[in-house]
């Protein structure tokens, strides 16, 4: 190979390289402003998606750092997918690891297909439910619940959409309520009163 041909091709592989260098800080640098802007559209949208706290990263590395807060929706899905709600950017994380709903006894985390969860205790458990301080281990990250604004609101919330789902049947049926609720039946009386015995002598009744 003669002294051109492999200068050109030193000056073609380091082009290549810097390019290379460059897509990826490029790729990088979006995700990151993606995941920025999601994070602050929650927080302007927490009166409509019903934003109930956060996760924070209490022991963690390489994506999700220690000090990292993660905005909590309702319900959702915690996974390393940029589709996840809660989305934590971690090797022992799962694209789709867990999934979780604001009950009233707190933060309900039901593990999806296995996936590794673990309690305070670091006790690997399916299913937990959290309240405000509660910790969970999601694969190797601990996360602490902070519930933002008053979290007896947000549990109240659901409690009032859970009475409106009950009193549903009522709407499409208003006879089921006076079928099901005794006091409200209009029933006829076996044994009616005759008007004219009331006024009878013989009945005791008032002479008029």
């Amino acid at each position: 190979m003669s002294q051109g041909v492999y200068e050109i091709l030193a000056l073609a592989a380091r082009y290549a390289f810097a390019a290379l260098m460059l897509l990826i800080v490029i790729r990088a640098w979006r995700i990151t402003l993606i995941d920025s802007r999601r994070a602050a559209q929650l927080r302007r949208m927490s009166p409509q998606t019903g934003l109930s706290g956060e996760l924070v990263v209490m022991v963690g590395d390489e994506k999700a750092r220690r000090g990292m807060r993660y905005p909590v929706i309702r319900e959702g899905m915690i996974g390393a997918s940029r589709r996840a709600d809660v989305r934590i950017r971690h090797s022992s994380v799962r694209r789709r690891h867990a999934y979780f709903q604001l009950t009233e006894d707190g933060l309900k985390v039901r593990s999806h297909a296995g996936a590794p969860l673990r309690d305070v205790h670091n006790r690997p458990v399916k299913e937990i439910t959290l309240r405000d301080g509660g910790m969970i281990g999601i694969g190797r990250v601990r996360l602490l619940l902070v519930l933002t604004g008053a979290p007896e609101e947000a549990v109240a919330r659901v409690r009032r959409e859970k009475r409106a789902r009950q009193d549903e049947p009522f709407a499409a049926d208003p006879d089921r309520m006076f079928r099901e609720h005794p006091l409200l039946r209009h029933e006829a009386d076996p044994n009616p009163i005759n008007p004219d015995e009331l006024f009878n002598p013989r009945n005791g009744g008032d002479d008029w």
